[in-house]
């Protein structure tokens, strides 16, 4: 067989070239801390990281939609407990009304009940970066429409109990938020309960109007019990979305938890192992070294060495 006098040069370039490539492969991977850079290094654990990023992906929207609902819970809860601390007040002064003796004041507790009227209208139509909490999908306009008289006082329609002066125009619920690939939440009240609140306020105008008589038995069992009523409502109602601060809290934390899985499993796919790639990378430049130093004794040889 005839060997020609290209042959060991271009064998040697070839084995050179593959032990570069191997060599800034390995360099690559060092430097990175990465296993696989494209999908041919290993098309099938590219397949599992692609998947898994994706999944990823989902979960950081799913987490973002959580971080919402908590958020807008959050202040309808706020809301929720003024609410229940006014109930408490009203009913205080619904029950104190029996111990009054004169009409002063029955007038000075009707201020107070016009002042907590006010305040319970501002949280019934407050807003939440820009909605109104209590709008359910209607959130772009106040949910309570408020009838005033010509002082700008809050009162029925007629002044004297006929319709009423707070009167719900929300919708009937509000926008769920996917938590999950099969799970969602809604964190705004219904609009059973928002009737609620607007029951609650038109009682405390009667309440106030009824002290605003100056008659201490304007102030009667059925007014009372009324505001008890309501006073149970708000207290069901805040109890309900406590339950629902728990369902996200609860998905948070599973998607924090399956998002930390996921990173750990991409890099257990993807990462290289440092010291067996700087093992193998000494190795690959001790073979690259002696390689040249071989080369280097063949090629400097001639015929006259042999003779």
């Amino acid at each position: 067989m005839r060997v020609t006098n290209n042959t060991y040069p271009d064998t040697l370039l070839n084995h050179l070239q593959h032990i570069t490539k191997q060599m800034n492969t390995l360099q690559t991977q060092a430097v990175s801390g990465q296993r696989i850079t494209k999908i041919s290094d290993d098309s099938a654990a590219s397949n599992r990281i692609l998947n898994m990023q994706e999944e990823k992906e989902k979960i950081a929207q799913f987490s973002k939609n959580a971080s919402r609902a908590q958020n807008i819970n959050n202040t309808t809860i706020s809301q929720l407990q003024n609410f229940v601390k006014i109930s408490d007040r009203v009913n205080e002064i619904a029950v104190l009304a029996n111990d009054l003796q004169g009409e002063a004041g029955l007038k000075a507790y009707a201020e107070e009940l016009d002042e907590m009227i006010e305040q319970a209208v501002r949280g019934a139509n407050a807003k939440f970066n820009g909605e109104y909490i209590f709008g359910g999908t209607a959130s772009g306009s106040e949910p309570f429409a408020v009838n005033l008289d010509a002082s700008g006082k809050i009162q029925a329609p007629d002044g004297a109990g006929a319709g009423p002066a707070v009167t719900y125009t929300g919708a009937s619920e509000g926008p769920e938020f996917h938590l999950s690939e099969s799970g969602k939440v809604a964190p705004f009240t219904d609009a059973s309960t928002n009737q609620q609140f607007a029951d609650f306020i038109n009682r405390m105008v009667t309440l106030r109007d009824a002290m605003e008589s100056g008659s201490l038995n304007a102030v009667n069992e059925t007014i009372r019990a009324d505001l008890e009523i309501s006073e149970d409502d708000l207290i069901f109602a805040l109890s309900r979305q406590g339950s629902v601060q728990l369902r996200i809290e609860f998905d948070i934390n599973l998607n924090q938890q399956r998002y930390t899985d996921l990173e750990e499993n991409i890099s257990s796919e993807a990462d290289v192992d440092l010291s067996q790639t700087i093992v193998r990378l000494t190795q690959v430049q001790n073979a690259y070294q002696a390689s040249l130093q071989s080369a280097g004794r063949v090629l400097n040889s001639s015929l006259l060495n042999y003779i």
